[in-house]
């Protein structure tokens, strides 16, 4: 095993690692939300150097193309 302490990395006990199971909760707060129709989704993003997160739908028709 490579020693990480060079790094600023401590060694853990293995009952300090977060479970995969606490993390099923926690998904909805990871995807943005849609600012037009508040749809949070992995497809909800920032587009064209704009700070304001859309999903697809609302991104066209804010752009028209629709």
């Amino acid at each position: 095993m490579v020693d990480l302490t060079a790094f600023g990395l401590e060694p853990r006990e293995p009952s300090d690692v977060d479970n995969d199971d606490d993390l099923e909760g926690e998904s909805d707060s990871v995807w943005s939300e849609c600012v037009g129709c508040s749809y949070a989704g992995y497809e909800v993003k920032c587009r064209r150097q704009s700070e304001i997160p859309l999903c697809p739908d609302c991104f066209a028709e804010r752009e028209g193309l629709q």
